[in-house]
């Protein structure tokens, strides 16, 4: 994997709740510290490719699990403007 690629990824893994729920406040997405607290732990126990299509649509299914779908797809909306990135 490419040093950018461990960096970006490591800082998804190692988002604190703070930083969750500004950004759940970013995009007017509705996020319980419960939920904030268990998407993190999930972010913790998982590894975390945004670069993998396969690993990205594991966390998108956690996040529906653990979030709902409406938060979920907000997770995406808030990737799909770096998407073109995340396909190197």
């Amino acid at each position: 994997m490419q040093p950018l690629h461990q960096m970006i990824n490591r800082r998804v893994q190692t988002i604190t709740k703070a930083e969750l729920m500004e950004q759940a406040r970013k995009f007017q997405v509705s996020l319980t510290e419960k939920q904030a607290d268990q998407f993190i732990d999930w972010l913790a126990r998982h590894e975390v490719d945004l670069f993998s299509e396969t690993k990205r649509t594991e966390l998108f299914q956690a996040a529906e699990r653990i979030l709902g779908k409406r938060e979920a797809a907000a997770l995406e909306k808030m990737l799909r403007p770096y998407m073109h990135f995340l396909k190197l």
